[in-house]
């Protein structure tokens, strides 16, 4: 098997890194958070992504929203090894090493933006939101999902979810890091 063309890849994945490393943070503030670390997702979902990168079509939609379906995709992945792990009386082993396995470049972006402020003040901002909220952020803001499937996840109206999204950003927008992470509507 050939590898997909790294600078590509890395090139790509730097206008959405950011917003990659606050998903997997609020994803790891979750049940998913008691088997891996944010920096572990971020790291196998960039691996597992770079690995597919050969099937992303962008006539198909935009590689954030198909890096997202892979996160997505690492993230069930992870809860499933490790309910098995626990059924069988051990302690999950979720990820093997992959850090051969991505790019330089890539990984390089990844550490630092897990020390960037301005993401870190973002997420600080982002843990005073009620869960619903929070939710909303996750699947319009950093996923980038549509919001008729937004409402459907959240049980609401279009046009609530929509009147939500509106006043949820304009509240996110007060910080500069904001103008990264969200997904434009």
């Amino acid at each position: 098997m050939s590898l997909p063309d790294a600078g590509a890849f890395s090139e790509q994945y730097a206008g959405m890194a950011s917003a990659l490393r606050a998903w997997a943070v609020l994803q790891c503030q979750a049940v998913l958070g008691r088997y891996v670390e944010a920096d572990d997702l971020v790291q196998e979902v960039c691996f597992q992504a770079y690995r597919s990168y050969a099937k992303f079509d962008a006539t198909r939609g935009s590689f954030r929203r198909w890096v997202f379906g892979v996160a997505s995709h690492v993230a069930a992945d992870m809860l499933r090894q490790a309910a098995r792990a626990r059924a069988r009386g051990f302690g999950p082993d979720l990820l093997g090493s992959h850090a051969g396995g991505v790019p330089e470049d890539a990984t390089t972006l990844s550490r630092r933006v897990a020390r960037d402020e301005g993401l870190l003040r973002f997420l600080r901002r982002v843990s005073e939101l009620d869960d619903e909220d929070r939710k909303l952020l996750v699947w319009r803001g950093l996923e980038g999902l549509q919001l008729a499937e937004v409402a459907r996840l959240i049980e609401c109206s279009e046009e609530t979810a929509k009147k939500r999204w509106q006043r949820l950003r304009a509240r996110l927008q007060q910080l500069p890091a904001a103008n990264e992470l969200l997904e434009r509507d």
